[in-house]
C-alpha cells in the first residue's frame, strides 16, 4: 500500500484477540481527522494470518457500523474462508446491511487449491471501487500465465464436494497436531479455522525467537515467532505453525519436537 502512496496504521487486538467497538471507533476517528494521510479504509482479515482468527458476527457488525458512521471503505481479505471449522461461520462483510457498496473483497485460489506458486487471485466489489485498482495493478494481474488460468478453470467446479473435503482434512491435521503440541506444553488458541495454529510456547521459554532458533538447531523444525507479525512485544512468546503439509511430514515434525521438549 505504501508503494502506491498510502500509509498503513495498525489497530492491535487484546490478549484474547478481540476488540471493543468504542476503541476501534476512537482510533479510526483519530486517524480520519488528521491532516496528513487521513484514514480512508479499514482492512479486515477473516480468517486472519497469523492467528487463524475468524471474526464473529458481532465483531463484523461492529466494524461495519464504524465504517458506515465515519464513512470508510472496507477491504476484506478472505483468502482462508474455506478453512473455517469453528462455531463462527465465514461471513463476508460485504453481505451485511449497506456494506456491499463500500467493500472490496480480496480472495485467492492459491491457498485452497494448493497452488500458491500460481498466484491466482481476485478482487470484487462495486465497479467504481474496483476500476481504480486496475491502474495500480496493471503490472500485477497480467503476470499469471494463461495456461495456469485455463487449468484452474477446468478443475474449479469439477468436484462439488471439494471445499468440504478440504475443510475436513485440515481440521483433522489441526486437531492431531494441536493435541501433540498441548502434550508438550503449548497453549493453543482456538481460532475457528485450520490452516495455521497460533500458540503460546511452553512456559519455560519466554521468547519465541530464541525458542525457534533452538528448535531449528536441535530438531530441524521451525515455527514463525509472533514478533514477526506484531509492532509491540505483546506476542513475543507466541508462534505461528503452518500445517499445510503431508501427514507424514507433520508426524515426523512432531516426533522431532518430542525428542527436544519431552
Amino acid at each position: 500500500m505504501e508503494e502506491f502512496g498510502g500509509k498503513t496504521e495498525t489497530f492491535e487486538l487484546d490478549d484474547q484477540l478481540t476488540f471493543e467497538k468504542d476503541s476501534l471507533k476512537a482510533r479510526c476517528k483519530e486517524l480520519k481527522d488528521r491532516t496528513d494521510f487521513p484514514l480512508k479504509a479499514i482492512i479486515v482479515c477473516s480468517p486472519a494470518n497469523p492467528s487463524g482468527k475468524v471474526m464473529s458476527q458481532a465483531e463484523l457488525e461492529a466494524i461495519a457500523d464504524v465504517a458506515k458512521e465515519i464513512d470508510l471503505l472496507v477491504i476484506s481479505d478472505e483468502v482462508y474462508e474455506h478453512y473455517v471449522t469453528g462455531e463462527n461461520p465465514h461471513t463476508p462483510i460485504a453481505t451485511l446491511p449497506d456494506m456491499h457498496d463500500r467493500t472490496i473483497t480480496v480472495n485467492s485460489f492459491s491457498k485452497s487449491w494448493n497452488i500458491s506458486g500460481w498466484r491466482l487471485g481476485y478482487a470484487y466489489g462495486k465497479g467504481e471501487l474496483i476500476a481504480p485498482i486496475n491502474n495500480a495493478a496493471n503490472v500485477i494481474y497480467v503476470c499469471p500465465a494463461t495456461p495456469l488460468q485455463s487449468a484452474l478453470s477446468r478443475v474449479l467446479m469439477a468436484d462439488p464436494d471439494y471445499y468440504s473435503k478440504l475443510r475436513d482434512k485440515f481440521d483433522g491435521k489441526r486437531c492431531a497436531f494441536s493435541a501433540g503440541l498441548r502434550e508438550l506444553g503449548f497453549d493453543i488458541y482456538d481460532s475457528g479455522s485450520a490452516f495455521y495454529i497460533w500458540a503460546r510456547i511452553p512456559s519455560d521459554f519466554p521468547d519465541a525467537l530464541s525458542f525457534n532458533e533452538m528448535l531449528m538447531e536441535t530438531a530441524g523444525v521451525g515455527m514463525v515467532p509472533g514478533s514477526a507479525f506484531a509492532d509491540s512485544d505483546a506476542w513475543d512468546a507466541y508462534v505461528r505453525i503452518c500445517i499445510a503439509r503431508e501427514d507424514s511430514i507433520l508426524d515426523g515434525a512432531m516426533e522431532k519436537l518430542r525428542t527436544v521438549l519431552s
